[in-house]
């Protein structure tokens, strides 16, 4: 069996946002014991010889993929090239790619049945002609899961179910991946396609979530106290300086009071508002 993940961003991808590379994804693969990828970025294909290499050398397939836009949705394209991406404009476009490459191609629907705009919804129904997977993507929490339509219309339609990560962030790589009966090369791969869904990663992903969560609290929370501690230390040092310069006018009656505080005039540089934190 070989381990894959057929639903991959990174950096390279011009219509994302992500902060790792392709090769720090493909190192990651490598130490997580993963066989095959698809980087699968926004209508582009990775042509890097130096990425493909550098996977060739820790014992990884790339298979050349793209998630192509389709009459505004977004569809898995595997052993395409930029051309035929060019190419593709509707899903006419997308069954004559699919009708020339033969069992050389492979077309799977990702999150399908997502609330967002690019998702495929009806559309998927309008087309099953082309479907050879359903993808199961990462993305759920327990209580909160939109693959579910997905497995249920899989399983009616004899679909195979493609476990992805759809990485965006190199934290969500790993959670959720497909295992292939074949050999190790392309052909073989997408020919085969007996696939199954490892389904080891629902609590695993709800904990990344969590811990993801917490740390992020526990960051803020910390922002704020050195925030805090800052601000005292400023009111201290105004205080010590105000004395120091006899920062005092006389009333009529001979009572001292302290001038009002102005940041930044006489006193040199500070912040205007001394219990801002930022």
């Amino acid at each position: 069996m070989l381990k894959c993940d057929f639903h991959i961003h990174a950096r390279e991808d011009a219509l994302d946002c992500c902060d790792y590379s392709a090769q720090e994804l493909v190192e990651k693969a490598a130490a997580l014991k993963f066989d095959v990828l698809a980087f699968t970025f926004h209508g582009q294909v990775l042509d890097d010889p130096a990425v493909t290499a550098f996977a060739r050398e820790r014992g990884i397939l790339l298979i050349p993929g793209c998630e192509v836009f389709v009459e505004r949705r977004e569809v898995l394209c595997l052993n395409i090239t930029q051309a035929e991406v060019d190419r593709i404009r509707t899903f006419a476009d997308l069954r004559a790619w699919k009708r020339a490459k033969g069992e050389a191609g492979l077309v799977i629907a990702p999150h399908p049945f997502y609330p967002v705009p690019q998702c495929l919804q009806h559309k998927f129904y309008g087309n099953l002609d082309l479907w050879d997977a359903v993808e199961y993507c990462h993305m759920h929490i327990r209580g909160l899961n939109f693959n579910l339509k997905a497995e249920r219309v899989a399983r009616e339609q004899g679909l195979p179910l493609v476990g992805t990560s759809d990485a965006h962030e190199l934290f969500m790589f790993g959670t959720n991946h497909t295992l292939v009966d074949a050999e190790k090369d392309m052909l073989s791969v997408l020919g085969a396609f007996k696939v199954f869904v490892v389904m080891e990663f629902w609590d695993r992903l709800a904990r990344v979530f969590t811990a993801r969560g917490r740390a992020k609290a526990l960051a803020r929370r910390q922002v704020f106290e050195r925030a805090d501690r800052a601000a005292k230390e400023r009111e201290t040092r105004h205080s010590l300086s105000c004395g120091s310069l006899n920062c005092a006018r006389t009333h009529s009656r001979g009572e001292q009071f302290p001038l009002p505080i102005r940041w930044g005039e006489g006193q040199g540089e500070g912040p205007r508002r001394l219990n801002s934190y930022g």
